[in-house]
């Protein structure tokens, strides 16, 4: 590749940047051999940047343990919020195991723009941002993060600031690595790569291939994860289980007034407690959880650049990546929000819309024979509450374990470009590049209807249930006792009064009543760039006055797929699945203007098929106006189209180098993102999501009146390198309107339940974006609650970004001290309305939980101090890692209530800041050969205590304790 041609492509994408643990970051004016451009069309070098870009080398990667992506980007001290480990639990991970993300200053991964060697990659169709775990590492030569809203120079999604992957340049030769991560009760984590470079003096051509795997680390396997109900009554527990809760009917059909548990609650390992005034059997649902899966990662890179002349050059890049995760594990079945219809109960329940086991099953008098006592003589069945199909004792259709279901995604990508120049002032970039990410889920949940006809021993696919023969020719009894279940497969505690004759472990049944769902989506991205650049022949005190423009077309689609059973134009109503699927013909003209499927639990929605189209033209200005002092300015023009319409924001950048030691810079401009086809779109989203201690069905419309976010941004720092010391400090600002967001769930709740009320009123103005079970507006009855995206509350932050670091000669070698850290000083978020009512005060959101609201996870202060010393072949850092402490302000967790015996449970109110410290070795062997060796966290620190389901929160902490990593590469041949 000649340099004209690299020069463009990465100035012309914008040369982003990136601080692995922002140890390594380097300020770009330290690294003025390597020729860049920081977010600019323009051509320069490091000397020329105005803007705060950071800079690793694969090189320094290796020096530091060759981190995963997600190990890279979660370190960052920029990036809060990390998308990439086990979180199902949290609306804006749910469903998208396996993927990645970053999200610069917090502001969502959305708002942070992934660039491959400059050009746009698609965004993961389950996250709406871009999936980094499709990233070639085993081809990337370096990462630039730049620290700056970009959008006038990139356009959409670039408000945060821009990270990008740059491949390897002039690579020749062969090399192969691998290494391997010893975490404890785990198989560990491995990786492989290969690349193989060779060329001429105009061709050049690598291909690389690498291969991750991350193995499973369960819940269970971590004592700080599987805490105690009255240690973290929010880590995991539920009052929807099995052993359930019972109510005695009598001959007359009326409710008996005596509710219980299932006795033998406590005996396989659940808390016998209080939901209001019900009686429940709590069990830990996470416990059947993994706080990693199992994930086998595949990456395939091959680019080629070929000197057509001496100023004209092509360049051709392919990737192809795939992501399995061959076990994605969750609780043994979900609780019942949806409740059977007459379809099912048969007319045989006195009380319409309850679950109901008759006095005829076969396993009532065992039942009766274990627990003497339990019900009247006279009953004649009962209802069943607070329940689930599998709970405590696990699912017999996976072994007695965790309910399973897959996640696979794979995406390809082509780019395609001509670069040149015509005369030594004038150059050309012309681009297509091509990408599509495909994901998949799979997973099981209970037909509603089903599991009531299988109650009255009428399950089964070959069951007829108008011949009515409970438990005989082809239909089958489902067993709500505990009698059902052989023991706790997580404790390995046994149950004595278990009955193998009455025993639920029955494939045929399980599987048609608890069946498979699965949602295929599709993102395509398509976009155009055309960039000229050059000189203007005007002359000032620093220099000639430099140009480019240019312009940018991106197509757009997303598609999405549902089986039959998750398809709202297929089952829109319980009433839709029986015996087999009865279709949208047994729904009320109600139910089908506001379907909720046939599901117990999880949501579904409708197919789509949704294009978009975004045009834009942009122009930059390069201006040395003394040899000290310059200016860039940038415009850009971008058009959606439709009711979206047009935005166009400046941005002016300048850098001012006092003396040879001390420069300042600073920017001013505005930046934007727009809506997805998703986001404008009518349809809707089902999340599940923590309602008042119960997770409920969450649905997200689309919003075709949403008009583009816009921020005002504005950065100003110094730079000073003396000696052997160099420091950079930033101050950093920027100012939303009209975010786009969804109406935030917690302050929806609490407007419509005030003061943790647990009824309502239905004169409430907004009690209409929830579905009750049956008449009352109560918590507990809550199925769905619906909400929308809209352009919501504004947002002011501000913050300061510090990197110094000291170098000197000591004993033969160089020894190096350095500190990097980000302040966020505030985040402030106004006051949120939905329709008009205004729901939530304004809060400052720095030093936050945040839990669902717009923002996320916040520590205020979050850095790294490092010691380095390097003598001959051998290089040792030490690295201390530090996340400051994070308030969680919801109030209702920490309350006495009489599930907690009337005792306020504080712990995790302040999520404790955490310190962790690494020790990492580097040495280059000969033949040409290096080893890594890696003690991460060698203190063994666990994660700060969280109320959150894995007690700990997954989008800043690390679950996996000491580690120890041993890496290997050698190269043969090449420069």
């Amino acid at each position: 590749m000649n340099v004209k041609r690299m020069l463009i492509m990465s100035g012309a994408c914008g040369v982003l940047a990136s601080t692995i643990s922002a140890a390594l970051a380097q300020d770009v004016n330290e690294v003025a051999e390597v020729v860049i451009v920081t977010g600019s069309y323009i051509r320069g070098t490091p000397e020329d940047a105005a803007l705060p870009v950071d800079v690793i080398s694969s090189e320094e990667l290796q020096k530091v343990g060759a981190p995963t992506t997600v190990e890279l980007l979660k370190s960052l001290n920029v990036s809060s919020g990390v998308l990439g480990d086990t979180n199902q639990f949290d609306a804006r991970a749910q469903g998208s195991e396996g993927s990645g993300s970053v999200n610069l200053r917090g502001f969502g991964p959305e708002r942070t723009l992934v660039l491959l060697n400059g050009r746009r990659m698609v965004n993961n169709p389950f996250t709406g941002a871009v999936d980094t775990n499709l990233i070639p590492m085993a081809a990337i030569g370096r990462v630039e993060v730049l620290k700056d809203g970009a959008a006038a120079t990139y356009g959409s999604d670039a408000i945060a600031g821009v990270v990008n992957f740059i491949t390897k340049e002039n690579f020749r030769g062969f090399e192969i690595g691998a290494d391997y991560k010893y975490i404890a009760d785990s198989d560990g984590d491995y990786t492989a790569n290969l690349a193989y470079g060779f060329g001429t003096d105009r061709l050049n051509i690598m291909l690389a291939a690498g291969y991750q795997h991350r193995s499973e680390l369960f819940v269970k396997d971590r004592e700080w994860a599987r805490r105690g109900y009255f240690d973290n009554p929010q880590g995991g527990y539920s009052a929807a289980g099995n052993p359930s809760t019972f109510i005695p009917l009598t001959p007359a059909g009326a409710q008996v007034a005596q509710i219980f548990r299932d006795p033998q609650c406590a005996n396989l390992g659940g808390v016998p407690t209080l939901s209001g005034a019900t009686p429940v059997c709590r069990w830990q649902y996470t416990l059947f959880d993994a706080l990693t899966e199992k994930e086998d990662r595949y990456q395939v890179f091959g680019s080629a650049d070929f000197d057509i002349t001496d100023s004209t050059s092509l360049h051709f890049e392919a990737l192809y990546a795939e992501t399995e995760v061959p076990i994605y594990r969750t609780s043994p079945s979900y609780a019942m929000l949806q409740t059977p219809t007459s379809l099912a109960t048969g007319g045989t329940s006195p009380v319409a819309g309850r679950f109901f086991v008759p006095r005829t099953h076969p396993a009532w008098n065992s039942f009766i024979a274990s627990n003497p006592g339990v019900f009247p003589a006279d009953a004649t069945g009962a209802l069943i509450v607070a329940n689930r199909p599998f709970a405590i004792g696990g699912n017999p259709l996976f072994g007695y374990g965790s309910s399973e279901g897959p996640r696979n995604y794979d995406g390809m990508r082509l780019s395609a470009g001509l670069s040149g120049e015509i005369g030594e002032n004038f150059g050309w970039d012309i681009a297509v590049t091509y990408m599509e990410e495909n994901a998949r889920r799979e997973g099981r949940d209970t037909a509603v209807n089903r599991y009531q006809l299988a109650l009255r021993g009428l399950g089964g696919a070959g069951c007829n249930v108008a011949a009515n023969t409970p438990g005989a020719n082809g239909c089958f009894w489902y067993n709500p006792f505990s009698n059902a279940i052989p023991g706790n497969p997580v404790t390995g505690a046994s149950n004595a009064t278990f009955n193998s004759a009455v025993s639920n472990d029955n494939p045929e049944l399980i599987a048609w009543m608890f069946p498979e769902v699965w949602t295929e989506q599709t993102t395509e991205l398509m976009v155009v760039d055309a960039v000229i650049n050059g000189t203007t022949g005007l002359k000032l005190g620093g220099g000639e006055i430099a140009w480019a423009f240019g312009g940018q077309f991106r197509d757009n689609h997303f598609e999405s797929r549902y089986s039959d059973l998750s398809n709202y134009a297929v089952t829109p109503c319980v009433n839709s699945i029986s015996t087999g699927i009865v279709g949208p013909g047994a729904c009320t003209p109600a139910q089908l203007a506001a379907p909720t499927g046939g599901l117990a639990f999880l949501g579904g929605s409708f197919d789509e098929d949704l294009d978009g189209d975004v045009y834009a033209v942009f122009g930059e200005l390069s201006v040395p106006i003394t040899d000290n002092f310059q200016a860039q300015l940038a415009v850009r023009y971008e058009d959606y189209g439709g009711n979206v319409g047009a935005t166009t924001d400046p941005k002016l950048s300048l850098r001012w180098q006092l003396s040879d030691a001390l420069a300042l810079r600073g920017s001013v401009g505005t930046t934007f993102r727009g809506p997805t086809e998703n986001d404008i779109s009518e349809g809707s989203i089902t999340s599940l999501q923590d309602v008042r201690g119960t997770f409920r069905a969450v649905r997200t419309f689309g919003n075709p009146d949403l008009k583009p976010e816009e921020a005002t941004t504005f950065n100003v720092g110094a730079i000073l390198k003396a000696g052997g010391f160099s420091a950079s400090l930033d101050y950093w600002s920027f100012d939303f309107e009209k975010p786009i967001v969804s109406e935030p769930l917690t302050p929806l709740v609490d407007f419509v339940f005030p003061n943790g009320a647990a009824t309502c009123s239905f004169a409430n103005p907004l009690v209409y974006r929830f579905a009750f079970s049956g008449a009352n507006c109560a918590t507990a009855d809550i199925i769905r609650v619906d909400r929308q995206r809209i352009n919501g509350p504004g947002v002011k932050t501000t913050g300061l970004d510090l990197s110094t670091e000291f170098a000197w000669d000591m004993f033969a070698g160089t020894a190096t001290l350095g500190i990097n850290a980000t302040y966020v000083l505030d985040y402030d978020v106004a006051a949120a309305f939905i329709d008009g009512q205004q729901v939530a005060n304004p809060f400052d959101a720095a030093g936050k939980l945040n839990y669902q609201t717009t923002a996320y996870p916040l520590p205020q202060i979050k850095g790294q101090v490092f010691a380095e010393y390097a003598i001959g072949a051998h290089n040792i850092r030490y690295t201390m890692n530090y996340i400051d402490d994070y308030i969680d302000q919801r109030t209702a967790p920490f309350v006495a209530t009489p599930d907690t015996g009337g005792v306020a449970i504080t712990a995790g109110k302040v999520i404790e800041d955490t310190i962790m410290h690494d020790l990492h070795y580097f040495v280059t062997l000969p033949w040409e050969m290096s080893l890594t060796a890696s003690v991460e966290n060698f203190t063994d620190e666990d994660p700060s205590l969280a109320r959150l389901d894995l007690s700990y929160d997954p989008f800043t902490s690390s679950a996996f304790g000491r580690t120890y990593k041993l890496g290997l590469r050698k190269k043969f041949g090449g420069d």
